[in-house]
C-alpha cells in the first residue's frame, strides 16, 4: 500500500515530511530579511538551505498559511 504524501503530517506541521521550516520560522526569515541586515545568501547559509528556498519564502511562493 502506498502512502499519499499529501495526507502525511510531520512534526513541523507543514503537511510534507521533508519541510525545512515551520510557518513561524518562515515568518522569521521574512522579518530578518526585511530589516536589511541580511542577504538571501546569508539567510540560506544560516538556515542551511538553498538561496532559492529563501527566495520562494520571501516571494510568498511557499510557507503561506491559507
Amino acid at each position: 500500500m502506498s502512502v499519499n504524501i499529501y495526507d502525511r503530517k510531520d512534526m513541523r506541521g507543514g503537511g510534507y515530511a521533508k519541510r525545512k521550516f515551520t510557518y513561524e520560522e518562515a515568518e522569521k526569515v521574512r522579518a530578518d530579511y526585511k530589516t536589511g541586515k541580511f542577504t538571501q545568501h546569508q539567510l540560506a547559509s544560516t538556515y542551511r538551505v538553498s538561496q532559492s528556498i529563501i527566495n520562494k519564502i520571501l516571494r510568498f511562493k511557499t510557507y503561506v498559511k491559507v
